[in-house]
């Protein structure tokens, strides 16, 4: 059997839990030879998942972020402006070189309408839906003829797997497509050790454009303390005994288990990791993102993260996590070790896929 198996461009979520399902159908039957196209973490991609073949190419969807982190609208509108006649040369290519069985993707559209077209069963793995997504920033970003075409594309797969935290305004518009199915995390984790410490560890984690580099610098150096040690990105540069530099070619998210605090993004993989692991978050927040504005608003309903905003990590990170220690941590800890998720649904979504087929 062989798969095409699609990557978007944006963050690493989605090469985790696309691992996860590859590793497990390989699991259930070792004749699956897998390709796997993207192209900004082609690299990454590479070293970390079970593929046969590796594609170099660009897959369309794109989120572009001004150096602060907030949305870069225009050059948004502008790329999306251009979107439906950019992907005819695309789709065209894919047409003329398909030759699979079936196809992954994390919502990459052309990668459902293209198995469409040549009659092959496609399978949505996601969090959220980039038509949701663009459907909640204002000004609008997308047209109605493009908006039109991604919700057609996606319903032309035949089924789309949704893991908790899922907003449901998506569960409820792809009824019939939808498989609502548990966390997506991988189960071959090379958990990474902390240097031995009585200090309270504290994993810091950047998005995985980097576009929390400069905020990380800025607030870590100036909030100090002897009583926590603070696991960052070794690229970061941050120097003292304050700090343990995570090498280059590690994983931060290899570090969650041994860590007593994670700080970051309410990113999809960030908050998987951190409730398959039962580790408490305290969470930064970013304007204009919808996914994790619904994330953050998750979170709070279960009590499983604190929250600071951009601002006050800048400038007030040591005062927070210091009230954030003595006066949330523990309700916090108690709650994460108490949960009832499950987190096999790499698992699942393997063996569903394969009963489809």
């Amino acid at each position: 059997m062989k798969a095409k198996v699609y990557l978007s461009d944006e963050g690493f979520g989605h090469i985790v839990r696309q691992r996860a399902i590859m590793t497990e159908l390989i699991k259930l039957d070792s004749g699956f030879c897998f390709s796997l196209q993207t192209n900004k973490h082609l690299a990454f991609a590479r070293q970390n998942m079970p593929a046969q073949t590796f594609i170099d190419r660009y897959n369309n969807i794109s989120w572009h972020k001004k150096t602060d982190s907030s949305p870069d609208i225009e050059l948004i509108k502008s790329h999306y402006d251009l979107y439906l006649e950019s992907i005819q040369p695309y789709l065209k290519t894919e047409a003329e070189e398909f030759d699979y069985d079936f196809v992954i993707s994390d919502f990459v559209y052309e990668a459902f309408e293209v198995a469409r077209q040549k009659a092959k069963p496609s399978f949505g793995v996601a969090h959220f839906t980039w038509d949701w997504f663009f459907s909640k920033i204002y000004p609008r970003v997308i047209s109605d003829a493009l908006f039109k075409y991604f919700t057609s594309a996606a319903n032309s797969a035949r089924k789309l797997y949704f893991p908790p935290f899922t907003p449901p305004e998506i569960l409820k518009y792809y009824r019939g497509k939808t498989v609502e199915v548990p966390f997506i995390v991988r189960e071959d984790v090379n958990h990474k050790p902390w240097p031995k410490t009585n200090r309270l560890k504290i994993l810091v984690m950047d998005s995985g454009a980097g576009l929390m580099a400069d905020n990380i610098k800025h607030a870590l150096p100036n909030n100090i303390s002897d009583e926590w040690l603070f696991g960052v990105q070794e690229e970061l540069g941050l120097i003292g005994d304050s700090f343990f530099n995570v090498p280059r070619n590690h994983l931060l998210i290899d570090y969650v288990e041994g860590a007593d605090l994670v700080v970051g993004r309410p990113g999809f993989n960030t908050l998987s990791e951190c409730i398959a692991y039962r580790k408490p978050m305290l969470l930064i927040s970013e304007s204009m993102n919808p996914e994790m504005e619904f994330n953050i608003a998750e979170l709070k309903k279960l009590s499983l993260g604190g929250f600071i905003s951009i601002q006050d990590f800048r400038s007030n990170f040591g005062l927070v996590l210091s009230q954030f220690f003595k006066f949330e941590y523990h309700m916090i800890e108690g709650n994460m070790k108490n949960h009832a998720f499950r987190t096999d649904g790499g698992r699942i979504i393997a063996e569903d896929i394969l009963s489809s087929l």
